[in-house]
């Protein structure tokens, strides 16, 4: 009795662990909006929009701050409400599925960021034409109409069972290696590929210069910016963004094996862990990282902050003016 007893107060335990992790989303949720927010500010300025990765940065940013108020906003609102993923079948099809055509956006812009990097750094003339924003913004345009349609097999397969959630028990392992391979693998792949192609031309045009060889390559400093932060990025995929896809296939893996209350609440957190904070570190983080690794970003963050605050300054005193004239002397 004594055993169950303990069992028990553990089990509640981590369930009020498990709603204090959710309900610590909150600052996730205002560091990545304020900081993507700032991002598209500083991207937006004329000495970086017309670039192709700057438009690509923007992008990610816009989705990456529509990713965490629709996410996390969700996740906050199920803490004070019943969880509407337990007795509507319209939001349980759907909540999961736009979260993932919003991550897999975001995804696909760092890729395509990457592709565009390659291209600017290549001493062919045909893929430098790539990075013209002309064609970058038809990229843009086109990528959130191609990933409803790939992931369109989710709603489809989705049921509510138990009170829950979950994928109907045929798809629960197809569902797994898709993610682990679309959400996990392919993208930091393709990321770690493109990143490393770009980093080879680099090397290859700084030894052509070394050597006084003519070459067609002329890259801004700008542009290398560009790349130190699209690399600060990469490196961050590369670190975390295999721990979510790892535990979906671990849950489909052990999903028909017998399992304690005390294991599922455990897993439970480790589920929240990886599909909120680190997930999501990807897209609270850009900011951050481009702020340490280019000096051009953080100097032109630094300006529009003084520009702003000089122009606060500036307001308030004509507004303190505009008060002492209207009072009357004696």
């Amino acid at each position: 009795m004594t055993n169950v007893t303990l069992s028990n107060s553990y089990v509640i335990y981590l369930s009020l662990v498990l709603k204090q992790l959710t309900l610590n989303l909150i600052i996730p949720l205002v560091l990545g909006v304020v900081g993507n927010l700032s991002s598209c500010i500083v991207f937006r300025q004329k000495q970086f929009r017309s670039n192709g990765m700057s438009l690509l940065f923007t992008a990610a940013s816009i989705f990456n701050i529509i990713v965490l108020v629709y996410g996390i906003g969700t996740s906050l609102y199920a803490l004070d409400h019943i969880n509407p993923d337990t007795y509507s079948i319209i939001f349980c099809k759907i909540r999961l599925y736009v979260r993932h055509i919003l991550l897999m956006i975001v995804r696909s812009y760092i890729i395509l960021a990457c592709v565009a990097a390659f291209a600017l750094s290549s001493s062919k003339t045909t893929f430098r034409s790539l990075c013209q924003p002309r064609y970058v913004k038809w990229a843009i345009v086109g990528v959130p109409f191609v990933w409803p349609l790939i992931a369109l097999h989710m709603p489809l397969l989705t049921i509510i069972k138990n009170n829950q959630c979950v994928n109907i028990d045929s798809y629960v392992f197809p569902f797994a290696i898709y993610f682990f391979l679309i959400v996990g693998v392919i993208p930091v792949f393709l990321m770690s590929l493109f990143i490393f192609l770009t980093i080879r031309n680099l090397r290859l045009l700084h030894n052509r210069i070394q050597s006084s060889i003519a070459t067609p390559v002329k890259l801004k400093s700008r542009d290398r910016q560009f790349i130190r932060m699209l690399s600060a990025l990469v490196l961050m995929y590369i670190l975390t963004n295999l721990f979510y896809p790892t535990n979906v296939l671990y849950s489909a893996i052990t999903h028909w094996s017998y399992k304690s209350p005390e294991r599922i609440a455990i897993e439970s957190i480790i589920s929240s862990v990886t599909s909120n904070y680190i997930l999501y570190i990807n897209n609270v983080s850009p900011f951050f990282l481009f702020i340490t690794s280019s000096t051009a970003f953080r100097r032109t963050f630094s300006h529009l902050i003084h520009r702003y605050m000089r122009h606060v300054v500036i307001r308030s005193r004509r507004i303190h003016q505009t008060l002492v004239t209207m009072i009357p002397t004696g």
